[in-house]
């Protein structure tokens, strides 16, 4: 059962293009909240975006989007939780090697997704009782499969692409918070064997999974927020119309003013009505899930500006988690794991040195037939995703599989939480036309379990440095990167 990623990268990379992570606010910087208005807004329907189905997404003007996409009757789909918006790696004034000035104040503005994927859910036996499943996936040609390497029997799974029911959408809000509330349910969802399965017993599916979401968000005014600010020197070519990159140089901050959004999405999570195997001496439930980081860099000046901005200032993304023997960094760089990596703490991070993008997050107690227990949390690994789209324009990023274990019973009750926020400059009415056309045209999205290998168009490898020339006639300001939208 391997799934591959998308060949399609033209059509992916025209909604990432589009995609945005947020500017970390100082903490010496006051901020106020804002009476909710215009600002942010909610949009719903049917889309192609992820695989298809239906979504929910609270927008920030025209520069963030946070919501959820799901599948339906007429396109069966995995859960995703998604944000999308604008990180602001600073301003640079570009000067050529005489010292002449070439460019006042880029903006350096990069385009970041993170997205959580809700795979399947999977019985194991917890023989040795440390509530982790001891194995991991098979990785094989850039892809996680469905096939496992294990030392603990696996029984069966139930994979999570299906037809969700939703249920009618409520609004609350205060004077600083609107949130949104609605379930997704499905039911009785048929198991997969695995390698240990005895046989049916019970009615053989799952009988229900109900997921109740509570979407909030809370807009702020924020003042004297600090903004890097940068030299970048070129030199020109012998014609004098082409310009290469030869270095950078910090310069003293600038302060900027804007609004922020901080946006949470709680669910409530009830399995009820599991089926465990007759052999199943210490049942368990793994619930896995992937989620993806990638930062999207346009082509021409911003390529290579965004990416000598995102080498300098540490900031292409990293996943921090903290396991029994200290603190662990996941990227593109990690690989898989021979065995799991236990998490102590019920939480992971998403961000760079200066920015946050997200977290996903769990309280440690589950109920589970009405008592209170302890679940545990294990990350399998991290890979690499990268890709060269239209004019030269770099996707670059990572994704982690990472799974959730409850001790076995027949209701079992939890509420992660998935978080992010984003900073606008200005009144966040400029930037995108639309911000539903951050999604559009996404027509099997990459997130495949969570890690996806890129198929390269031109089949540049990562390690293959492009030409990195100056052009003064494409900007990193979005208003000129409308030939690339695929409109809805």
């Amino acid at each position: 059962m391997t799934r591959t990623a998308t060949r399609d990268f033209g059509a992916m990379f025209a909604v990432l293009l589009m995609v945005l992570g947020i500017f970390t606010i100082p903490a010496s910087v006051s901020a106020a909240p804002l009476t909710q208005s215009d600002g942010l807004t909610t949009a719903s329907g049917t889309t192609t975006d992820f695989g298809g189905g239906d979504y929910f997404y609270v927008k920030f003007g025209s520069d963030a989007a946070f919501g959820v996409v799901w599948g339906t009757d007429a396109n069966v789909n995995n859960l995703y939780f998604v944000a999308i918006k604008a990180r602001y790696l600073g301003m640079a004034q570009v000067y050529d090697s005489e010292d002449n000035l070439v460019s006042k104040n880029e903006t350096i503005k990069i385009w970041t997704l993170y997205a959580v994927k809700l795979e399947d859910l999977l019985e194991f036996n917890d023989t040795n009782g440390n509530g982790l499943l001891q194995g991991h996936r098979v990785y094989q040609n850039g892809n996680f499969t469905g096939d496992y390497v294990h030392w603990e029997p696996m029984f069966k799974k139930v994979d999570l692409k299906t037809a969700w029911e939703q249920s009618t959408v409520t609004d609350s809000q205060t004077d600083d918070t609107r949130t949104w509330s609605f379930d997704l349910t499905a039911k009785d969802l048929p198991y997969v064997p695995l390698d240990n399965y005895t046989g049916a017993t019970g009615d053989d599916r799952l009988n229900n999974l109900t997921l109740t979401f509570h979407l909030s968000a809370r807009l702020m005014q924020v003042d004297n927020v600090s903004l890097p600010q940068w030299r970048i020197t070129v030199q020109r070519g012998m014609m004098g119309n082409m310009m290469w990159f030869t270095d950078v140089n910090r310069l003293e901050d600038m302060r900027v003013s804007g609004q922020t959004v901080a946006y949470n999405v709680k669910w409530d999570q009830m399995i009820s009505g599991w089926d465990y195997d007759s052999a199943d001496a210490n049942p368990s439930l793994l619930m896995e899930f992937g989620a993806i980081v990638g930062n999207v860099i346009p082509s021409g000046m911003a390529v290579w500006m965004g990416m000598t901005m995102i080498r300098a200032m540490n900031e292409a993304g990293i996943m921090t988690c903290a396991s029994s023997t200290g603190d662990v960094a996941v990227d593109g760089a990690t690989g898989t794991y021979s065995t799991p990596r236990p998490l102590a703490s019920p939480r992971m991070t998403f961000g760079g040195d200066r920015t946050r993008i997200g977290a996903l997050e769990w309280v440690s107690n589950v109920s589970v037939d009405g008592n209170q227990m302890l679940l545990h949390a294990q990350i399998m690994g991290g890979v690499p995703v990268w890709g060269i789209g239209a004019n030269g324009a770099v996707f670059m990023g990572f994704a982690v599989l990472g799974g959730i274990t409850y001790p076995g019973g027949d209701l079992i009750v939890h509420d992660p939480t998935f978080s992010s926020e984003a900073f606008v400059i200005g009144d966040g009415s400029s930037g995108l036309p639309g911000v539903l056309l951050l999604v559009a045209a996404m027509v099997a999205f990459i997130v495949v379990i969570v890690a996806v290998a890129l198929v390269l168009t031109d089949n540049k490898k990562p390690g293959q440095k492009a030409q990195q020339n100056y052009e003064r006639t494409v900007s990193s300001q979005p208003g000129e990167w409308a030939k690339y939208y695929n409109k809805k």
